[in-house]
């Protein structure tokens, strides 16, 4: 039997990442320095915005979804190409536009051109603007008085993918509840797997904070006992897991002793023994290394492979 098993967390199953031999190379295509703006965008349909924000569409996606329009809450991933009033590159010597995040709702202040350039698109949209005097500043610079100059340039927008905030959940029901617990516990295996342990064991904290606030209107609910007695098992494991990998076994003891009680026939029981156990020889707990020995030995039904492991550890007797 592999011990590394017995420091997995509950329910996670890791997925290998393949490693391709020789990937091919992919070229990038250098962005011209300058372009005939007047010639370009004559090829594409022209929309008036407003007087000082025309809209050239290059692609118009097909998409029907009211969640793939862009609002003033949206979150948006998108290549943005920039360039002056005579077509040259803002950023000179530029072989890729890269994509970037950003948020609607965000206090960030944008140009008013490109906020309402934004508000006409949605995903899958490319499209050039042309922005023009009051439209290249920002709603503070025009509400401050600021002087209006004579300013134009072009924009290529390019909208990858929009996405909108969730709606939180109704935490009346005992479903959303559910949901929510099952959330912290996903989050938190997520970050696991990615070996960032300290942002881990917060989710799983914060699942055990919410079940700490568990309503007593759920309290006569079979269903809802024993998924809070399961959640606050899983999410116990989990932390006390991390805390292994965090090395601080003090805590991790603190956390799996009273759970070995209440694990009893859990397909996890055998492993928190051996998780206490190990931390307990770690910190030169040897005595109670022995009891909890003593005990899984006794209390549970296990394997071959199991019983190797457990006299793998060097339990004194």
């Amino acid at each position: 039997m592999n011990q590394s098993s017995w420091f997995s967390l509950e329910e996670v199953e890791l997925q290998h990442q393949i490693t391709v031999p020789n990937p091919p190379v992919i070229k990038e295509r250098k962005l011209p320095e300058k372009l005939d703006m007047e010639t370009l965008l004559s090829q594409y349909k022209s929309i008036e915005i407003n007087p000082n924000l025309i809209k050239y569409i290059v692609v118009e996606s097909e998409t029907t979804e009211n969640s793939k329009q862009i609002n003033f809450k949206s979150k948006i991933k998108l290549k943005c190409e920039e360039r002056d009033l005579d077509g040259s590159l803002a950023n000179k010597g530029t072989n890729n536009i890269q994509a970037t995040k950003i948020s609607m709702a965000s206090s960030i202040p944008y140009i008013q051109g490109l906020r309402s350039a934004f508000l006409s698109m949605k995903e899958g949209d490319v499209a050039w603007f042309k922005l023009s005097n009051e439209q290249m500043y920002t709603e503070q610079e025009i509400a401050s008085g600021i002087q209006v100059q004579s300013l134009q340039k072009y924009f290529k927008i390019d909208i990858i993918e929009v996405t909108q905030p969730e709606l939180p959940l109704d935490l009346t029901s005992l479903d959303n509840r559910l949901k929510q617990l099952d959330s912290f516990k996903i989050e938190g295996n997520q970050f696991y797997e990615k070996q960032q342990y300290q942002s881990a064991l917060l989710r799983y904290q914060r699942g055990l904070n919410f079940l700490e606030k568990w309503p007593k209107k759920f309290e006569d609910n079979p269903v809802a006992i024993e998924a809070k007695r399961n959640s606050l098992l899983v999410l116990s494991s989990n932390k006390a897991q991390c805390l292994i990998k965090l090395q601080d076994l003090k805590q991790a003891i603190s956390v799996l002793e009273p759970l070995i009680g209440q694990m009893r026939n859990k397909p996890f029981e055998v492993k928190n023994y051996y998780r206490l156990i190990t931390c307990l020889q770690k910190v030169d707990e040897q005595v109670k290394a022995d009891f909890y020995f003593r005990q899984v030995s006794h209390m549970c039904q296990l394997s071959q492979d199991e019983k190797m492991l457990f006299k793998s550890i060097k339990i004194k007797k």
